[in-house]
């Protein structure tokens, strides 16, 4: 078969699709007979209607911009049928000879084959001949100009001529057909508008133009970095910043933290970071900028710095970078404070931040050097590179410069701590102690290092006397330290060797022997005291109370869910003196724990020494009502008629034994009225009731009386529990708990062995046993007749 008639059966074929209204096929079928024999296709197509003819011709410009894909067609008679936009374009052509479309196709074909001046020579032809398809033209042109690299300014100004005239088909035109050579455009403006700023710095009737350019590079080339920042650089000089701003925060988006050493990111930093500080009342965005392209690159970060801001600038940003320093550091310190749980490290995600910063001040700030790199020292050690802090710290105090010599210390003694150089740790703490004038932060920091070191070395009281005046040179700063610098490990076993020693101080029972112990004390207390705080340190030897109201404060900040701590408090205030506050206190307590039996007790004495009681169901329940309307803790009282409804309480509870503790704490007084009252109670009951419940309710008050006086027995001011022994004991008789009753009247006699009544109990006892064995009877007739003598 001839060309000819294979193209006449494609064309037939044509047809047939053209008459199903298929236009893209049927245009296909008579494109692939074209490339068979052109005249044919020609002829069957230029017979066709005027309107069809003109959809055909349409539809071949449509494949030659691009905008539509040339579909693939099967033939019978063609084994492949192969199409493309050249074929396409020299069809339209012959169709359509002046069809500019097919023009500017065959143009950009010889562009691609570098024929860049034939190019510009035929445009500027058919601008003369064809001025309606300027733009098309001007953009082909200057492409032509750029690629030719002899006149780029030409290529920009036709450029930016077509994009003024149609600013979205040009940029279409750009991004869709010149695409592969978008990188040479973008080349040729930027060598022509850095050198048209260099030749027209100043020049205000140009900005319109450089406007014009960047806004081209910006829309045929978004996501270009250099674009950006030729962009951002133009909109700074003319101080444009919320849109420099824009333009920096689109670029970095493409940008990872991790990617920022790159040079276009660092500019994109920083020129964002001068934007921000010249719109004013953007710091934090600024520091931000500043400290993270510092991070990256510290040097070249420097180099662009200094292009952007001048000396006087330079100090207003350190003044703000110290601004926000503080601020950081203040965040990351009420972070600590609010930290409930005493072994976390909540809060050490703040500290990267606050050393960058640092850091870039000590770029930008060479005389403040010393100063900042004891803070870096400081926050490298808060957020655990031990090592870099150690290291920082002995580089400094090696220097000849002697500033900040305490502090010094007293980090590098943590340090030490940290890295278990328990003996360099103390001495640097040590020096920091036996300064003539510590700095009070660092005093505390050492004393709170010291204090950690002695527990390792047996010496609790030590541990508790430096903490004792650590809280009392600053509470706030030593539960910092606690919880910052004393590591995480150690923190429960400190609490628990303060609260057992603050315990110890009150009841007075450190050391055996009893009077001995001031004296120890104070010899304790000079123990590695040679230096300023020798006699702050004694001072509070003698004053037990007073120091362990200290040291249960600090408890009490640092782990708030301990009741142990809070009645320590209520027990250092008692010893002071201040029982209103003991006694709030408390209150306090109860209302969060109503059956807590060491409150209980304390409340009760408490009340006692003040004439009146509190009834512990309504203590809670108007506690609650009370705290909702933000109402004082006297709020809580109310008088009840009963006056022993908290010890009833203990009572019913079961847990008698904690009287024994709390009777080491109260004094002989208040210890002699709860004996009285206690007796007085259990009497009253046994007058008026004689069930078993009353009679046991009776010997839990008869026991609280007994336990208060066995510790009068050995005080100054003397008492005995004689006569509430008697009663219990014939309580046990009654429940029928000899042997318990026996233990009593033992008791008795043990301090007299002639008490009549204790030893008549006792035969009775005893007969009551019916022990019928011969030393039983033996004992029995002793205690009897020598009962008899006495009466």
């Amino acid at each position: 078969m001839s060309p000819q008639e294979l193209a006449a059966l494609l064309c037939r074929e044509g047809d047939h699709h053209l008459a199903q209204q298929e236009l893209p096929i049927a245009t296909a079928f008579y494109t692939a007979a074209f490339s068979c024999s052109a005249p044919t296709a020609v002829q069957k197509v230029n017979f066709l209607d005027r309107g069809l003819w003109e959809k055909v011709i349409a539809t071949l410009e449509m494949w030659c911009k691009g905008k539509n894909q040339i579909p693939k067609i099967q033939s019978k008679n063609l084994a492949v049928v192969s199409l493309s936009v050249g074929i396409a374009a020299i069809f339209l052509s012959s169709l359509s000879p002046d069809n500019m479309v097919s023009t500017v196709y065959k143009l950009e074909t010889l562009l691609r084959r570098g024929c860049s001046e034939e190019v510009v020579s035929k445009c500027n032809t058919l601008l003369k001949a064809k001025p309606k398809y300027s733009m098309e033209l001007l953009l082909l042109r200057a492409l032509a100009w750029v690629l030719s690299g002899t006149q780029v300014r030409k290529g920009v100004a036709d450029y930016i001529q077509a994009f003024v005239m149609h600013r979205a088909e040009a940029v279409a035109y750009v991004c869709t057909r010149q695409r592969e050579h978008l990188p040479q455009v973008i080349q040729a403006f930027s060598n022509y508008v850095s050198t048209y700023q260099k030749e027209s710095p100043d020049c205000s009737s140009l900005d319109q133009w450089l406007g014009n350019c960047y806004d081209f590079l910006s829309a045929v080339a978004p996501d270009d970095i250099w674009v950006c920042r030729m962009q951002a650089a133009y909109l700074f000089k003319k101080s444009k910043f919320e849109e420099c701003v824009a333009v920096c925060s689109k670029a970095l988006k493409g940008f990872s933290a991790d990617n920022l050493r790159d040079e276009k990111a660092l500019a994109l930093l920083l020129e964002r970071a001068a934007a921000y500080f010249f719109l004013g009342g953007r710091m934090q965005e600024m520091m931000q900028d500043l400290t993270a392209a510092f991070a990256a690159t510290p040097a070249q970060a420097m180099k662009h710095f200094e292009e952007l801001f001048s000396p006087h600038d330079t100090e207003r940003i350190e003044e703000q970078a110290r601004t926000v320093l503080e601020v950081k550091f203040a965040a990351y310190r009420e972070a600590v404070r609010t930290r409930t749980e005493l072994r976390g490290n909540q809060g050490t995600e703040l500290l990267p931040s606050v050393i960058q910063t640092v850091q870039f001040l000590l770029q930008i700030s060479p005389g403040s050097k010393r100063e900042l790199s004891v803070r870096l020292a400081d926050c490298y050690l808060l957020h655990g590179h031990v090592r870099t802090a150690l290291d920082i710290c002995d580089h400094l105090l090696a220097a000849e410069q002697k500033t900040y010599y305490n502090t010094l210390l007293a980090l590098r003694g943590f340090c030490s701590l940290h890295a278990h150089d328990h003996q360099q740790a103390l001495q640097d703490f040590q020096k920091v102690i036996e300064h003539d004038s510590p700095h009070p932060n660092s005093c505390i920091k050492a004393l709170c290092g010291r204090g950690l070191i002695r527990i390792s070395s047996g010496s609790h009281y030590l541990t508790a006397l430096d903490y004792i005046t650590a809280c009392q040179l600053k509470l706030e700063e030593t539960i910092f330290t606690i919880k910052s610098y004393v590591p995480w490990n150690q923190r429960g076993l400190l609490l628990k060797v303060l609260q057992e020693e603050g315990q110890k101080m009150l009841q007075k029972k450190r050391y055996p022997g009893g009077s001995s112990a001031c004296g120890q004390k104070k010899k304790e207390s000079y123990f590695f005291l040679e230096g300023g705080l020798s006699l702050f340190l004694l001072f509070f030897s003698s004053r037990d109370a007073p120091g362990v109201y200290q040291l249960s404060s600090l408890l009490v900040e640092l782990d708030a869910s301990d009741e142990a701590p809070r009645i320590l408090c209520a027990d250092a205030l008692y010893q002071m003196g201040c029982v209103e506050e003991a006694h709030k206190l408390l209150l306090l307590a109860l209302s969060r724990n109503p059956q807590r039996s060491p409150i209980l007790v304390r409340l009760a004495l408490l009340q006692l020494k003040k004439g009146f009681m509190y009834d512990g169901n309504q203590v809670r329940r108007t506690w609650l009502a009370e705290r909702r309307r933000e109402r004082s803790v006297m709020g809580m009282v109310k008088k009840v008629n009963n006056p022993f409804g908290l010890l009833k309480k203990v009572i019913r509870i079961g847990d008698t034994s904690c009287l024994l503790p709390i009777m080491d704490i109260f004094k002989d007084e208040d210890r002699k009225l709860m004996q009285t009252h206690c007796h007085f109670r259990a009497l009253t009951i046994l007058k008026n009731k004689q069930e078993d419940a009353d009679i046991k309710e009776a010997v839990a008050y008869l026991s609280f009386a007994i336990i208060a006086s066995a510790w009068l027995h050995f005080s100054p001011s003397g008492g005995y529990a004689e006569d509430c022994l008697l009663i219990r004991a014939r309580c046990y008789g009654c429940l029928g708990q000899k042997k318990t009753a026996i233990f009593d009247f033992n008791a008795i006699l043990k301090e007299d062995p002639r008490n009549v009544q204790a030893l008549s109990g006792r035969g009775f006892i005893y007969l009551a046993l019916k022990q019928h064995k011969v030393l039983s009877l033996y004992r029995f007739s002793g205690d009897f007749s020598d009962g008899i003598k006495q009466y």
